[in-house]
Parts: C-alpha cells; structure tokens; sequence
C-alpha cells in the first residue's frame, strides 16, 4: 500500500517540513502516531537552509539566523536532533556595537545578577548621552514591571510606549531598535508595545543568560535539515520530498455547499491524493490560504490570518580574498550595515586564506526592490567605511539573497489576528512561527508552535 492509495494508514499528515512541521512530527512520534510529513523541495528545514553558490562552490545559509539563550525549547529541539554541538552559544552576551562616526562600544553582561547584569554596559556606552542613559535604566524597569499581556499593549506601537516612558530618540534608535529590528524584523516604530516588551523582558531581562547569542557553525543545512531528515526516517515516519501541496480537500466538497466537516486528503503536484485522519498545516499562513477551497479560506476564522503581513530580509554573502574583521560578529547604529558576520570566525576558513563576511539586513524595505547588482556597491561602500581592510581588499564575490516573505510582521493589533492549532475544520491543526505561540518569527517560535499542534491533535485523537 503506497500513501497514495485511499486506505493508506498515514494517521497525521503534515504539511511542510519547516521546523514547524518538523518539531510537530517528533512531538507526534512520540505519542505514537503515525506521520507522513509532505515537503515540496528535497530538503527540510523551511526557511532555515543552505545552498551551493554557484560561483563560489562555497554552502551558504539564506540568511544569517541567530538564537539566544532564551531560546529554551528550540535548544532543546537541538538535543532532540542530536547537533547541540554544531551550534555556538555565547557563555556570555557580548555585542560590538559600531557607528558610521568611528565611536565603538558593546553591549554585554556582566557577573551582577539579573536584571543588573546589563548595567555597567549601559553606563559606557558610548551611543547615548550621560542622561539617555538614566532614562533607558528608567525606561527598562518599567519594561521589567510591565505585563505585556495587556490587551491595550497589542493595540499600540513599542515607540508609543517607549515615548510615554521617558525614552529619548536617540535612545530609541541607538539601543531600543538596535535590539528590537533583528528579533521582530521591523523598526521599534512599526511593532506593537507587545511583542517589543516580550523581546526585552525575556531577551535582556528574565537572566544573565538570556541574551547569549548563538548561531549555526557548520550551515543551516547540516545542522537542522539533515539530521531531523535522518532521526524522522529512523523513528519510521513517511517523508515525502519534492512533491508541493496542489490543494487540501475537504469533506464534503465546497460544490455541495458545505457545511464542511473536515479534511479529507491533500492532492500533490504528483498527482497523488494523501488521505489522514489529522493534517496539520505548517505552511506559512500565505501557503496555506492558497490551497484551501475558497469558501472554506473565506470564513471569518481564515480571514483574519488573512490579515497578517511579511517583513523582508536583506543578506549579503561577501568574499574578499583577505581578512577584513577579526570580531565574530557587531551591529551597527546608524548604518545600513545593520549586523556584520565573520563567517571565518563562525565555520572555519572556507576560502583559502580570504574571507567570508555576511551582511545581514532586517526590515530591508529600503533595498529590497532595488537590483542585485545596484546593492553590492551600497554595502561594499559601508564596510570599506567600517573597516579599513575592506577598503584595500579585492571583493571576489557578492551573492545577494532576498526573502520578501522572511517573517510576518508583529504590527499592532496582529496578537488578535494570530490563531492557536485550533480550526473550524475538526481535523486541521496549525502550526507555524505565525500562530499565537507568544514568540514573534523565529526558530523557537515555530518549535513552540509544532508541539502545540501536535498537543492539539493528540487531545482531538482521545474525544
């Protein structure tokens, strides 16, 4: 019997082999379920993969993704895939932090306890004033005392609060933003008070180690994809790669006018017609209301994810044939620079005695539009500015990837319209860094997210 027969026992059927579906299906695994998890490309991981460049032969990640130490289930999920040791962590928060006037300074944690750890970082800083600085220590105790879960805090931007708390532009754009723009992908001024309270007080505040950054050493690819495609097939679910999603079919169909009870199989591009007795989506909430009938993806439930918005990201992957920066990684204020990656200092030297340096842009709505090859000489510019190696140094390559649809947007009022796994269809279950997982767009989020749905389909298999 092959999934594509009508018997065939999948019991769970996932859509996507993101870490969203990935972490659903462990989860489901455990609770002894079947799965078969369905993935258009060859790979898994979802938005977190390598590639060949081309030019180079050199693995690249899309983009340069970061955890931090906050980051509790999907370090965990790291464990459950047996690669923590591929992954760096800090042992303590340290951040260079640059601007385009030569002034250096960092952000990093000290041996006071939390949420004192910060302070002494805070008073040599050089981006703010002496009395910027009292108001950020004013500004973060209110954020530490501030219960995010307020509903009027969902409703307004994290500039708005910010402004209400005594915060300075200047402290605004060279701390909070700094801060904010990389997690939740879009400027302090664009996301809800909410979600920039939760990055603060569970990022900066909740222990000396929260902020620890992290990252990948040897590619995305290597350190996620691969290995949960190996620990899946060990542990007996059924992965089908290379085949997208056509259509999900629902029960009765839409032509009798409803109403529709469930799910009852997905059509792939192959031609094949997966049946289950649970499916759960872990497609970006774009992916998935393309493929439900349009009467059932116009009910109000659908509509409102409807509603929800992409923020883009901006990476550049730059080799030069010497080295230009021995730091691991530093942020910038006031640059369009924004997170500058020594790529040599994170996976070894991959090109025989240069260096690899990836520029990494979040809410890239300035240069997402422009041309490819009107954006190497914007950027090579600044890190020749930045960096007065890059400047006498030969660029042997620039590869410029765009995600327009990277994360969705954690404007106000967008906590409303994120849904838990739960659906009108009985059957179908969400999952996705984009549902109510109360984590903006990242890895963990969307680990968060999985585990909910699959707890969600093993409390529906008991009714």
């Amino acid at each position: 019997m092959s999934p594509s027969d009508p018997g065939f026992p999948s019991g769970v059927v996932i859509l996507g082999g993101g870490i969203a579906g990935i972490a659903a299906a462990l989860e489901l695994l455990d609770a002894g379920r079947k799965v078969t998890l369905v993935e258009s490309r060859n790979f898994l991981g979802g938005r977190a993969f390598s590639f060949t460049d081309v030019n180079t032969g050199l693995t690249l990640d899309n983009g340069q993704h970061v955890i931090v130490g906050c980051c509790t289930e999907f370090i965990a999920f790291l464990d459950q895939l047996g690669v923590h040791d591929r992954w760096f962590l800090q042992d303590r928060l340290r951040i260079p932090v640059f601007s385009r006037n030569g002034k250096k300074g960092k952000l990093a944690a000290s041996r006071l306890p939390s949420p004192l750890h910060l302070l002494p970082s805070f008073l040599a800083y050089p981006h703010l004033s002496p009395l910027d600085k009292v108001k950020v220590v004013w500004g973060m105790a209110r954020a530490g005392f501030a219960n995010r879960d307020d509903p009027e805090l969902d409703d307004i931007t994290f500039y708005q609060w910010l402004r209400n708390n005594c915060q300075p532009e200047r402290a605004i754009n060279n701390l909070w933003n700094l801060v904010v723009e990389p997690t939740l992908n879009d400027n302090v001024r664009e996301v809800s008070a909410a979600m920039g309270l939760m990055i603060v007080q569970e990022g900066m505040l909740s222990s000396t180690r929260s902020g620890n950054l992290g990252y990948a050493r040897n590619g995305l690819l290597a350190s996620i994809g691969e290995p949960a495609r190996r620990l899946l097939e060990e542990r007996g679910a059924t992965l089908l790669l290379g085949d997208a999603i056509r259509r999900v079919v629902v029960s009765p169909e839409p032509a009798t006018n409803g109403p529709w009870d469930s799910v009852a199989a997905v059509e792939l591009a192959s031609g094949r017609r997966i049946v289950g007795r649970e499916f759960v989506s872990a497609l970006p909430f774009s992916s998935l209301l393309r493929l439900l009938p349009p009467e059932v993806a116009d009910l109000d439930f659908f509509g409102r994810i409807g509603r929800l918005e992409w923020s883009p990201i901006l990476n550049l992957h730059v080799l030069y044939d010497r080295p230009v920066m021995s730091l691991p990684l530093c942020a910038f204020v006031d640059s369009p620079l924004q997170w500058v990656f020594n790529r040599n200092a994170i996976a070894g030297d991959p090109a025989g005695g240069g260096q690899l340096v990836t520029i990494s842009v979040s809410a890239a709505w300035d240069f997402i539009g422009m041309p490819r090859e009107e954006l190497a000489p914007v950027f090579l510019a600044e890190m020749a500015a930045a960096f007065p190696a890059a400047g006498k140094a030969n660029v042997l390559n620039v590869t410029v990837v765009k995600q327009r649809e990277a994360t969705f947007r954690c404007f106000p009022g967008s906590g409303s319209l994120r849904p838990g796994p739960v659906t009108p269809l009985p059957n179908l279950f969400l999952a996705g860094e984009w549902t109510n997982t109360g984590w903006p767009s990242t890895m963990e989020g969307a680990v968060r997210s999985g585990q909910q749905a699959a707890r969600a389909v093993s409390r529906n298999s008991r009714l």
